[in-house]
């Protein structure tokens, strides 16, 4: 790190709905990982009833930005949330990050820094390596919050999806993001909404960055939010996946 406003000219967006308490226990270690790089947070949390948990524990720390929604609907609609934070940043970079990945801070700051120079518009601060940690080596994480132990241990970790994944989360120049039309709110829920990004970054012309290293997904049981719903919903998702061709935020809204 180079001082404490190193990462000052960005924003990390971590959408969230608690579903179990190891998801919140995983929320607080990347929101502590984050802390570590001295940058914005905000956090978006969604549901049917608002507990105050994350309020509470956040409202010392004015570096982070807490909204809740309200919301009856089971499916937790991504896409639309972070959207709506988004229109709270103010730092020319944003990144958008799950509430349950690692990486090693070094990979974030060879990330930003080829967007400061322009080389590149969106940068991924991994190598499309996206390892999943076992309960045991999660609370290994845990208890101590030192990413050497994941490092130490990659080997005997299982990739969830296949190599050069695009999820889990990114970096990205705010403005160059909002041409290409931020978040497809096509996508209702848990889909190939990753994927859709990268076909209209690329129909865009942006330079797309990948750091060294791998991405750590910190595991955690999966509800109705964590996998296609039904046959239906898969070949919703399908169609609109094949349908991402559009290259501004006003060709999607055009073409719905």
């Amino acid at each position: 790190m180079k001082g404490n406003t190193f990462f000052n000219d960005i924003t990390f967006i971590i959408p969230i709905r608690i579903d179990s308490i190891v998801r919140l226990e995983n929320l607080f270690a990347v929101i502590k990982f984050i802390k570590k790089l001295h940058c914005s947070i905000i956090i978006i949390e969604s549901n049917k009833s608002n507990n105050n948990i994350i309020k509470r524990l956040l409202s010392h720390d004015s570096s982070i930005t807490y909204k809740y929604i309200k919301d009856e609907d089971v499916v937790f609609y991504r896409t639309h949330f972070i959207n709506m934070a988004l229109e709270l940043v103010t730092t020319p970079f944003v990144a958008i990050w799950d509430a349950d990945v690692i990486v090693n801070s070094r990979q974030i700051e060879e990330s930003i820094e080829v967007l400061r120079k322009k080389e590149y518009e969106i940068s991924f601060p991994y190598n499309g390596d996206f390892l999943n940690t076992d309960s045991v080596f999660r609370e290994k994480y845990l208890k101590t919050l030192d990413i050497n132990i994941l490092l130490r241990y990659k080997k005997y970790m299982n990739a969830l999806y296949k190599k050069n994944f695009v999820g889990g989360g990114f970096i990205i120049n705010k403005e160059k993001y909002i041409l290409a039309g931020k978040e497809n709110e096509e996508f209702y829920g848990w889909g190939p909404e990753d994927l859709d990004r990268i076909i209209r970054w690329r129909n865009m012309g942006y330079r797309i960055y990948r750091s060294k290293g791998p991405m750590f997904h910190l595991c955690h049981p999966r509800d109705i939010n964590g996998t296609m719903r039904s046959s239906i919903h898969y070949n919703l998702c399908m169609l609109q996946l094949s349908n991402s061709k559009y290259s501004s935020q006003y060709e999607i809204k055009d073409n719905i």
